[in-house]
């Protein structure tokens, strides 16, 4: 089965947990989605809907190429189980065209696809899929009664004015009929009438009785925008909207990066764009970087038996006076540079010679594909490497949708040729700057933070400059001390001005004398860097002018990208002479679930007396409604539920399955489970029936009794592992460590304030709050640290010690001049005391302690921030 992303799985573990909360919160607020959100996201204001007031609206913005289809394969698995809490659902799932509609029901009903298998895995092969048509002849009371079906359509078709809308809304569907038989009033009250007053057989009250889980996919590409008013006449349960560029209104509940996106091999990263002043000149130079790519394709395949046949995309313009139109493109091709015909496909207006054919097959011919504005929706080639524009990006939506296509990589892994991990964009433009920023725009467009955007185009070096087009960006570099003119190079004066360099903030650290060095002129070559290096006397300013030469060619400078090893000793299992990373080594053998206590108290466990006996109704300004939607929510759907365990040892078979225990085996949770149901049959005096009325409240409930025990029995086995006289002690030694990555740092989301920092590891350091930033700042204005990092929540990626419950990723990780390294947690104020600050301050002071001085741990605030940090770099090794 297909495995998901890392940045996949952390989107769905956070839409489960929003769901969970919205359960949570049901009875403390009559707003349980606004309140879950916002506890979620802590900044964002949940934005209602006004046509659906309590219904939770939820968007995952992911940028292109992430994936979004399949996560919204695994999220109707997420919402159905966590929100509606029924083994089996309706979806209405949401296109933007009748192409991707047609390419989604094909994959969801197809058992080898990975939309298909994620499906199953969670409804055990019990999947019904349809487009929108076939529901209003095909949809049975079966399908809806013993499968999960999903119902694919265009985000338009539902409109009444729609064609398709019209069939969706008939009233007098004979084919439906069998849906609307033995009704409860309760039920019949919410339909829609015919106007005989009758209940109208239309697919939109199949829809309305079922409360359908809305799947909105790639929403930013529709034509049209998403009508809640439509939505409302099919009486959704929940919305979960993917797209890349949500709208201002969309509940954003969270972000994937363009960073996690390159880390995971999704995308090829950076973009190498070169400008030329003349149209063919452009198509010349992606000629040749084709020519190249394949030749370094056909070496990879030698090496790793993966075909890649590279191919250009090259985007002409509109027909118009004077314009390049995709014949003279295709003409020029032939004629000015001998392409076999058989090497072009044109894709635009009436023609598309991408009909039929198969891009990625090895016989294909296709090495230029010519379009203008757009490619047919849904096409997907991962071959695509270079985009050729000859249309000036005068048009920003042209550019990202033709951009997006050459953005995927090739099976989504790494090439062991650098060169195929990037993209290549040739563009006829005046001015590096403009075409930088048209594609930094596209690029936004395509779901990019706007910081990652600029970050994600690069020029293209190895190419030839033309006189008439130098690449004069101005770069920066703060240089240690009061470097003098003199030292400069001759030629390179007169593009240097130099300035006092002042901290972003007063950071109340020593002073230290610093002078910011702006360069605006030619590529500084290798002769000229060593000469200026030669010429100044620290070492830190001989680093600081390599990096500011390397700035100037266009290559990047930060210390991971100059190979500086960043590898922090880590908190290990010693067994005589042999090392081991300490990570839940103490939850090994550690407890006996079956032997624990399985009896449910009271406040763990209290069904709903109500569920089963009927649905409260309520009239509110003429409409008929729901008093409250998510306990009405369920309500309505028990209602439809016809289905469920027969007898205690089936509910505990079915508690086994629908609660993860990795860490427990099956035959330990199987007695758990059945001890619980009896302990609640025989001492507590529920009946069988009660307890399968509410089997999700009861899942939830031993779920989380179970963490608790296993919490409880953690922390013993873990206070044991941290004694010194444990027969495996912990130790921090140099012969184990972490190594950042050189190349990989997947970052949610990018720091984007006014603090600019000089020594961070990566480019951009990732988002922060103004109080770390602070922090940071402070770190960062310091001489004695080398360079730092802000550290991710990712264990591949980030420096990590292990608590008694999870992992713990101190917010800075710097390494020191002297050769130390330093960890630094920030807690604001209201975090100072707390139970899990107090283990964390634990674990780091502990792997201070083992680490012989080399290693420091600080817990900081704002209050004792520049104190600590301050002695604690100046502490000398000793």
């Amino acid at each position: 089965m297909f495995q998901l992303k890392e940045y996949q799985q952390r989107c769905l573990d956070e839409l489960a947990g929003y769901f969970r909360r919205v359960i949570a919160f049901q009875p403390v607020t009559d707003k349980p989605e606004k309140m879950a959100f916002e506890e979620a996201d802590g900044r964002a204001q949940y934005q209602p809907v006004k046509e659906l007031p309590g219904l939770p609206y939820i968007c995952l913005r992911v940028p292109t190429g992430g994936g979004k289809t399949v996560m919204a394969s695994h999220a109707v698995g997420v919402a159905c189980g966590e929100y509606l809490q029924r083994e089996r659902c309706l979806v209405f799932w949401l296109a933007p065209t009748t192409q991707i509609v047609s390419q989604t029901v094909k994959a969801l009903q197809d058992k080898r696809h990975p939309y298909r298998q994620a499906m199953d895995a969670t409804f055990g092969g019990r999947v019904t899929v349809m487009d929108l048509s076939a529901a209003t002849t095909s949809l049975k009371p079966a399908d809806l009664s013993a499968d999960t079906v999903v119902v694919v359509s265009t985000i338009q078709a539902p409109r009444v004015g729609d064609k398709e809308g019209r069939k969706v809304y008939t009233d007098d569907n004979g084919y439906l009929m069998d849906h609307f038989e033995n009704l409860r009033p309760g039920q019949l009250e919410m339909l829609d009438k015919t106007e005989a007053g009758k209940c109208a057989y239309s697919l939109a009250n199949v829809f309305k009785l079922h409360r359908p889980v809305v799947i909105v996919d790639e929403a930013h590409n529709a034509r049209t925008g998403l009508s809640f008013e439509t939505l409302a006449r099919f009486n959704p349960s929940c919305i979960i909207e993917f797209t890349a560029t949500p709208a201002a209104d969309s509940n954003v509940l969270t972000s994937v990066s363009a960073s996690e996106l390159k880390a995971e091999e999704m995308i090829k990263l950076p973009i190498r764009l070169h400008t030329r002043p003349q149209w063919k000149e452009a198509i010349q130079e992606a000629l040749a970087m084709q020519a190249k790519l394949e030749k370094t394709a056909e070496e990879e395949e030698k090496a790793t038996g993966e075909y890649i046949r590279p191919i250009v995309l090259l985007q002409a313009q509109s027909k118009g006076d004077g314009n390049i139109t995709f014949e003279m493109l295709k003409q020029s091709l032939l004629d000015d540079f001998n392409v076999p015909e058989a090497q072009i496909a044109v894709a635009t207006g009436g023609v598309n010679d991408l009909d039929g054919l198969d891009v990625l097959a090895r016989d294909c011919d296709v090495r230029f594909i010519i379009t203008v504005a757009k490619l047919r929706e849904g096409w997907d080639c991962p071959f695509a490497y270079v985009l050729c524009s000859v249309s000036n990006l005068t048009s920003r939506t042209a550019v990202e949708q033709v951009m997006g296509r050459v953005l995927r990589m090739p099976h989504a892994h790494r090439k062991q040729n650098d060169d195929l991990n990037h993209a290549y964009a040739f563009v006829t433009s005046q001015g590096f700057v403009e075409a930088a920023n048209a594609l930094t725009d596209a690029l936004i467009d395509s779901g990019f933070d706007p910081y990652e955007a600029k970050a994600n185009i690069k020029p293209q070096t190895d190419m030839p400059l033309l006189p008439d087009m130098p690449l004069w960006q101005p770069v920066v570099e703060v240089l240690p001390g009061k470097p003098t003119l003199e030292a400069i190079p001759e030629k390179l004066r007169e593009h240097v001005q130099t300035a006092p360099a002042k901290p972003a903030i007063d950071t109340g650290a020593a002073d230290v004398t610093a002078t910011m060095v702006q360069y605006a002129g030619p590529a500084i070559s290798r002769e000229d860097e060593k000469a200026w290096a030669d010429a100044v006397a620290s070492e830190d300013e001989k680093k600081a002018v390599g990096r500011l030469a390397r700035k100037s060619r266009g290559e990047d400078a930060w210390p991971a990208a100059l190979g500086e090893r960043f590898e922090v000793p880590v908190l290990a299992v010693r067994e005589g002479k042999q090392l081991e990373l300490f990570e839940d080594q103490f939850r090994e053998g550690f407890w006996r679930l079956s032997e624990c206590d399985a009896l449910l108290a009271e406040g763990e466990f209290k069904p709903d007396g109500g569920a089963q006996t009927g649905a409260e109704i309520d009239v509110e300004g003429g409409k008929v409604g729901w008093r409250s939607f998510t306990d009405n929510l369920h309500r309505q759907l028990s209602f439809l539920d016809s289905h469920g365990p027969g007898t205690a040892v089936e509910l505990a078979v079915w508690l086994d399955r629908s609660i993860p225990h990795p860490d427990v085996t099956q035959a330990e949770a199987g007695l758990f489970m059945k001890k619980a149901v009896d302990a609640l049959m025989a001492k507590r005096g529920f009946s069988l029936e009660q307890l399968v009325a509410n089997r999700f409240r009861l899942r939830d409930a031993v779920a989380e009794r179970i963490r608790h025990l296993r919490k409880t029995a953690a922390k013993q086995a873990y206070a044991q592992m941290l004694l010194p006289e444990c027969d495996t002690p912990l130790d921090v030694s140099p012969e184990l460590c972490f190594r950042f990555p050189l190349n990989q740092y997947p970052a949610p989301a990018v720091y984007d304030g006014p603090i600019r920092f000089n020594k961070h590891y990566y480019e951009l350091p990732a988002d922060m709050n103004q109080e770390e930033a602070h922090c940071a700042a402070f770190i960062d204005s310091l001489p004695e640290v080398e360079f730092w990092v802000r550290n991710l929540e990712r264990d591949q990626y980030a420096f990590w010690l292990q608590t008694s419950t999870d992992k713990f990723y101190p917010d800075f990780v710097a390494k020191l001049k002297d050769g130390r390294f330093l960890a630094v947690e920030y807690k604001g104020s209201h975090l100072e005391t707390s139970a899990d600050t107090e283990e964390k301050d634990a674990i780091g002071q502990l792997w201070a302690a083992r680490s012989n001085g080399q290693c420091v741990f600080l817990l900081a605030t704002k209050k004792n921030m520049r104190d600590l940090i301050g002695r604690a770099t100046l502490q000398s090794e000793s």
